[in-house]
C-alpha cells in the first residue's frame, strides 16, 4: 500500500527479516598493516577500506599485500589506490585477485581531460583502461572519486567545463563500462562542509554549496538508466596547513550531521577523510589529526565516529530497503530564522538547485519547524514512504529542532532514533519531531 491517504490500513513489511546489502562505511588513509590496527579499524564500524597512504605504500608495495591478507582474515573489503598509476593495473591485478578482500581500484579526483600542466589522467583517458580491465577481469570494480563543484575553477590545464558535463563524462566513459554488470558501479565525490574563520562575523559555519554537491550525485543516480552506487566523503579531521578555515576538529555532532545528511540524499556509502593521520606537510600541520593520530592512537574523533557508525549499523537494515528509490530532499526553513539576518539564514539550503517542495512529499500535508531541517523522501519496494529528518544547522550554534508533521491518513509512525525503533500513535495524523544538534531520525508512517 503506497504512503498516501488511505481507506485501508497500511501494514509495513518486516524490514528486519528482509535481505538487503549493508551500508558501506569506508575511510581514506589506511593505518599500519598490522592485525591490531586493522581490527581497531573494523571495531569502529567500517566494512571497507581505501588502501592508500604512507602506512601501506602504493600499488605493488609488499605492505599492500600485507594489508590485503589482514583484510582477508577480518572480513574487510578493500580498494587499492591506482591514482596516476594506471599502468600498474596489469602488473598487480592477478595477485590482488587472490585476496577475497580485494574489491577493485580507486582513482582520485581526475577532471575530464588530461591536465596539460602536470599530465594527470583525465576521465577520457581512464575510460579505455577501465574498459580493458573490465573485459578481462569482470569482477573488479573501479571507483573514480570526483572533485567538488567549487574546484572546477582551478587551473586544471584543460578546456573549461561545468559540473553537468563533468558528471556526464563520468557516466559516458566509466559508468557505461559497468552498465550490464552485477558489480557496483560507482559515483563518488569528496567535499567538506565544516568551516572555521576567526576573522568572520560567523566564526563557525557550513559550506554554502555542500548540499548542492550531494544533490548532483543523488540526482544522477536517481535519473540514471543503469544502477549506480553513490559514495561521498565526509570531513573527519582538521586539515589545510595553509588554510586556517579548515582547521576545525569535527565533533560527534559534526560527524552525525554529515552522515545523516548523506542518508537524506539516499547514499549507499560514506567515506571518512581521514582515518589514519597523514604526515606533516603541505596539506597537514603537526596539530591536525584524524581518527587515529600519528602514533597510532585513537582520538576523540575515533570515538565520535565509532558512536555514529554504530547508529548507522542499527538503522541500515531498514534504510537500505528505501534508499534505492530516493525521490529528493525538501528543505524546511525554521520560523526562528529569516533572510534579513545573515547570522541565521541557512544559505546552504538555498543553494540546492532542485529541492522538493512540501507538495511533493507524498503522505505529508504540512511541516512546520522552529529551526531549519531537511527531509529526505524515499520509498520501499511496496511504495511505502520513508522520511529522513535532519537538523541541518551549524552545530556550534547548538540549535534544537522542534517540528510538527501532519501526515495524510496515517495513524502510526515508526520513528528510528539512534537506530532504535519506537512506534508512535498519531493523533489527528500529527507527529512531533525533536532533533538534537546534528541529529537525524528516520520516520515511516503507517496504520
Amino acid at each position: 500500500m503506497s504512503g498516501t491517504a488511505n481507506d485501508k490500513e497500511v501494514i509495513l513489511p518486516d524490514y528486519e527479516s528482509m535481505e538487503t546489502r549493508s551500508f558501506i562505511l569506508n575511510a581514506w588513509y589506511a593505518p599500519e598493516p598490522t592485525r591490531e590496527a586493522f581490527l581497531k579499524y573494523k571495531e569502529c564500524g567500517f566494512n571497507y577500506i581505501f588502501l592508500i597512504g604512507n602506512n601501506v605504500g602504493t600499488a605493488g608495495s609488499p605492505r599492500i599485500e600485507q594489508a590485503l591478507t589482514i583484510c582477508d582474515e577480518l572480513g574487510l573489503k578493500a580498494f587499492v589506490d591506482i591514482t596516476r598509476a594506471l599502468n600498474m593495473i596489469d602488473i598487480v591485478i592477478d595477485g590482488y585477485l587472490k585476496h577475497p578482500s580485494f574489491v577493485g581500484f580507486n582513482y582520485d579526483e581526475p577532471v575530464i581531460y588530461k591536465n596539460s600542466i602536470n599530465n594527470a589522467d583525465g576521465i577520457v583517458d581512464i575510460g579505455p583502461v577501465v574498459k580493458k580491465m573490465h573485459d578481462n577481469y569482470p569482477t573488479v570494480e573501479f571507483l573514480v572519486n570526483l572533485n567538488p563543484t567549487t574546484s572546477l575553477g582551478f587551473p586544471w590545464g584543460t578546456p573549461p567545463f561545468d559540473y553537468d558535463e563533468y558528471i556526464q563524462a563520468q557516466e559516458e566513459y566509466v559508468n557505461s563500462v559497468f552498465a550490464d554488470s552485477d558489480i557496483d558501479n560507482w559515483l563518488s565525490c569528496d567535499d567538506y562542509p565544516l568551516y572555521y574563520d576567526p576573522s568572520s562575523k560567523t566564526t563557525y559555519y557550513l559550506k554554502t554549496t555542500w548540499l548542492q554537491n550531494l544533490e548532483y550525485l543523488a540526482k544522477a543516480k536517481r535519473d540514471s538508466d543503469v544502477k549506480i552506487v553513490t559514495n561521498f566523503f565526509i570531513q573527519a579531521m582538521s586539515y589545510g596547513a595553509n588554510n586556517a578555515k579548515r582547521d576545525r576538529v569535527p565533533s560527534y555532532e559534526d560527524i552525525r550531521l554529515q552522515l545523516y545528511t548523506l542518508l537524506a540524499f539516499g547514499y549507499d556509502s560514506a567515506s571518512y577523510f581521514c582515518y589514519a593521520t597523514p604526515p606533516i606537510g603541505e596539506e597537514f600541520n603537526e596539530s591536525q589529526y584524524a581518527l587515529i593520530d600519528r602514533d597510532g592512537n585513537g582520538t576523540e574523533v575515533y570515538e565520535s565516529g565509532k558512536r555514529v557508525n554504530a547508529e548507522i549499523r542499527k538503522l541500515e537494515k531498514v534504510y537500505m530497503q528505501f534508499n534505492s528509490r530516493w525521490l529528493g530532499v525538501c528543505p524546511i526553513y525554521g520560523t526562528n530564522n529569516t533572510d534579513k539576518d545573515s547570522e541565521y539564514f541557512n544559505k546552504t539550503m538555498e543553494s540546492m538547485f532542485g529541492p522538493l517542495t512540501l507538495a511533493r512529499l507524498s503522505g505529508i500535508k504540512n511541516v512546520t519547524s522552529d529551526e531549519d531541517l531537511i527531509i529526505g523522501h524515499m520509498k520501499d519496494g511496496e511504495g511505502n514512504s520513508g522520511y529522513m529528518f535532519v537538523n541541518y544547522n551549524e552545530t556550534t550554534l547548538k540549535k534544537q529542532v522542534n517540528a510538527k508533521v501532519l501526515f495524510n491518513g496515517f495513524t502510526k509512525a515508526d520513528v528510528y532514533r539512534n537506530g532504535e525503533k519506537t512506534t508512535v500513535a498519531l493523533s489527528g495524523g500529527e507527529l512531533t519531531v525533536h532533533l538534537d544538534t546534528g541529529e537525524g531520525v528516520f520516520v515511516i508512517p503507517h496504520g
